[in-house]
């Protein structure tokens, strides 16, 4: 047994009988263990949970990481948000885990969160924002952060249906804005005649 055992049961538990209900015992009664290996790796059931969190926000910002680059600020902005749906739609244990840990008493820090959302907020502020408007931007992708989970909540998890293309596009132009998506679609158009000639 090493820690990345003890990681993805974690995420199966949870996701199979929510974060209170995951106990100890459950994690070592899966892992086929005995809790003295347990706590050989983890001195607390906080202490899984933080190594469990700080596992999901590497892999979110691995996958962020696979899209290109790109000049224009606002197609990009629609990339990572399709990829990080994507993301939560194949990886259903990370996306109720992380839900499921927003607010709770075992977890006080939400600093991967931030590390990931930080291509976004990168994105938002061209320029060194002042205070004021980090502020705001860091309410904004809070506030997106929280639809995309709610919106996948519901979708996901309980309808059992991924996204279409038309959804997220709508998603990202509630959050973006108008221009931006009529930027992504010119975009998109010159990117199909370019292919196609």
């Amino acid at each position: 047994m090493d820690k990345k055992d003890v990681i993805k049961i974690t995420l199966e538990l949870i996701k199979e009988k929510k974060l209170e209900k995951t106990s100890i015992g459950e994690i070592v009664k899966k892992l086929d263990s005995s809790p003295g290996n347990l706590y050989y790796h983890f001195k607390s059931k906080n202490e899984i949970y933080k190594e469990t969190a700080d596992y999901s926000y590497t892999e979110i910002i691995k996958s962020l990481n696979n899209v290109k680059s790109e000049n224009n600020r606002q197609s990009y902005l629609f990339r990572l948000t399709k990829t990080l749906i994507k993301f939560f739609e194949e990886r259903e244990d990370i996306l109720y885990f992380l839900m499921s840990i927003r607010g709770s008493y075992f977890f006080d820090k939400e600093s991967g969160q931030q590390n990931f959302l930080a291509k976004f907020q990168k994105i938002l502020s061209e320029e060194k924002p002042n205070t004021e408007q980090e502020k705001q931007i860091s309410l904004k992708l809070n506030m997106f952060l929280g639809s995309v989970y709610e919106v996948l909540y519901v979708n996901k998890l309980v309808n059992k249906r991924n996204l279409n293309e038309e959804e997220i596009k709508e998603m990202c132009m509630s959050f973006w804005g108008n221009i931006e998506m009529e930027n992504y679609k010119t975009c998109e158009q010159n990117s199909l005649k370019v292919g196609l000639s």
